[in-house]
């Protein structure tokens, strides 16, 4: 498939509670507009209050051609739960509430969200005359999206992007960008085998900034709104830092698959989506153009991703320069056994993030009902620097000599990291799908801050404990207990951490 794809993808609601003014067709017809004049293959997806609405579905039959991409949003609304004979829990005035319950589906059992699909599913086809291959929402449970993939074969589905406690719902510790086949047991995983995988591939959506998306306001002293390309924030609506999000994710290596969303929901208004999103669409035209990027359907994505991939491929996001500051570089590495965050900050690089993935991890509302306003998707974390840390201690992992710079290589699935020190040497780091390789980088220190998981040692292995699960790495070094942590000291010159 090709390895460097933008797709725009723009979700409609058909109400908006907070302000029953807000013009919510101009957006969409704008947008639709903007995306006809460039001739870009696009993705609306249309929440079921929008397709029981007239304007909408004359706007919607007017637009459509092969460059058009609809599908289905799944956020809960009156009409939709109603319709299918489930009591509407919403807040007083609120026919779409955007709290977890009511509005998502793991608020619902999973009889109830299989008759909530079928109902949406059933709509879309008499307002379009076929089933929607593609639908997103910024949260899907396993058991949702299993079902939509399994009974409707679905080519593509789309969630949230990494964020921590943000509205009403935390998706932390997943895989961080492209595409990947989740576990029937949590979205949020990769399955290691097809057999427990869910064929249809999911991709996060709207153009995580791979610097500050992570602990945004720990580093980000200009940032506003989200660190996403999504065109009403700041990241997303500044010239400078789209053309950034660009280079940063279509010129530097990636292994298999650069991949990006961007685009809006209608709530925001025009008068806040069309300034970015109209500055967005000329570079992405430029670049497409020029044949820098492809402009795809979120469908057509998901087909050459079915036919590229049996299983979750590896893939990285380097940023090699920094919008902000000048001085920060980063690598997020994801396959489909774990993922890595190095930062460097100044003279110090450090391992911000490790998370594994284990196809047997059960999300929380496989089975039952969210029944609290908000929810947490998450995976296996041997460190976490934005919640393990403190104010005395942060967490991370580092190597204890002072760094000048990366620089990133592919090789096949495997992603080299070259460490320039301060003092001249270098050093490397391997990420592959097996494991990190420290490869005369010297002493690696672990200072675990204040872990959610319990982590104890037994000869060369870590254990850790989890929200009730046990997981494992072992490491190939000599190893060094401290008050904070460990220090992992090379053996041959080498150290590794095995994650798969």
């Amino acid at each position: 498939m090709r390895k460097r794809i933008i797709n725009l993808v723009n979700f409609v609601r058909g109400c908006e509670p907070r302000d029953p003014n807000t013009d919510l067709i101009t957006p969409i017809a704008e947008e639709l507009k903007i995306n006809k004049a460039y001739g870009f293959d696009h993705t609306v997806l249309v929440q079921y209050d929008a397709l029981i609405r007239p304007d909408f579905r004359q706007l919607f039959g007017d637009a459509a051609d092969e460059h058009t991409e609809f599908g289905l949003w799944f956020e809960m609304c009156r009409p939709l739960v109603e319709a299918v004979g489930i009591e509407w829990r919403g807040r007083p005035g609120y026919d779409w509430d955007w709290y977890v319950n009511p509005g998502f589906l793991p608020a619902y059992t999973p009889a109830e969200r299989e008759r909530i699909i079928d109902e949406a599913f059933r709509l879309f086809k008499e307002s379009f005359g076929y089933y929607p291959a593609v639908a997103g929402s910024w949260l899907i449970d396993a058991h949702s999206a299993a079902y939509m993939s399994d009974r409707y074969g679905m080519k593509a589905l789309c969630i949230c992007r990494e964020q921590y406690a943000v509205d009403a719902y935390t998706l932390w510790g997943g895989y961080y960008n492209g595409g990947y086949y989740p576990s029937r047991q949590n979205l949020l995983c990769p399955a290691q085998t097809a057999e427990q995988g869910i064929p249809t591939p999911v991709f996060r959506m709207l153009g995580i900034d791979p610097l500050y998306g992570y602990d945004e306001s720990k580093y980000a002293k200009s940032l506003w709104g989200c660190p996403t390309m999504e065109p009403v924030w700041g990241p997303g609506s500044r010239a400078d830092v789209v053309d950034w999000f660009m280079k940063t994710y279509y010129e530097n290596p990636c292994l298999a698959l650069s991949h990006m969303t961007t685009g809006q929901e209608n709530s925001f208004g025009w008068h806040a989506i069309g300034p970015g999103y109209k500055m967005q669409a000329e570079k992405i035209a430029a670049l497409r153009d020029a044949g820098i990027l492809s402009v795809e359907k979120l469908g057509d994505t998901g087909a050459a991703f079915q036919a590229a991939y049996t299983l979750t491929p590896a893939t990285a996001l380097c940023a090699t320069d920094d919008w902000e500051f000048g001085d920060h570089q980063t690598v997020w590495y994801s396959c489909a056994n774990y993922r890595c965050n190095l930062f460097l900050h100044g003279d110090k690089l450090i391992i911000r993030d490790i998370n594994k993935f284990d196809e047997t991890y059960t999300e929380r509302y496989l089975t039952e009902a969210c029944t609290s306003w908000d929810a947490r998707y998450d995976n296996l974390p041997i460190v976490d620097s934005r919640l393990w840390s403190n104010e005395a201690l942060q967490c991370a992992m580092h190597l204890t000599r002072p760094v000048a710079s990366l620089s990133f290589a592919e090789d096949g699935d495997t992603l080299a990291v070259t460490v320039h020190f301060k003092d001249g040497d270098e050093g490397r780091i391997l990420l592959t799908p097996q494991s990190m390789i420290f490869d005369a980088a010297g002493d690696l220190r672990c200072d675990l801050g204040v872990p959610e998981a319990k982590v104890s040692l037994d000869g060369d292995t870590f254990t850790y404990l989890h929200n009730g699960f046990a997981y494992t790495m072992p490491v190939t070094a000599s190893i060094t207990l401290t008050g904070e942590g460990y220090i992992l000291s090379p053996k041959d010159d080498k150290i590794i951490l095995h994650l798969a």
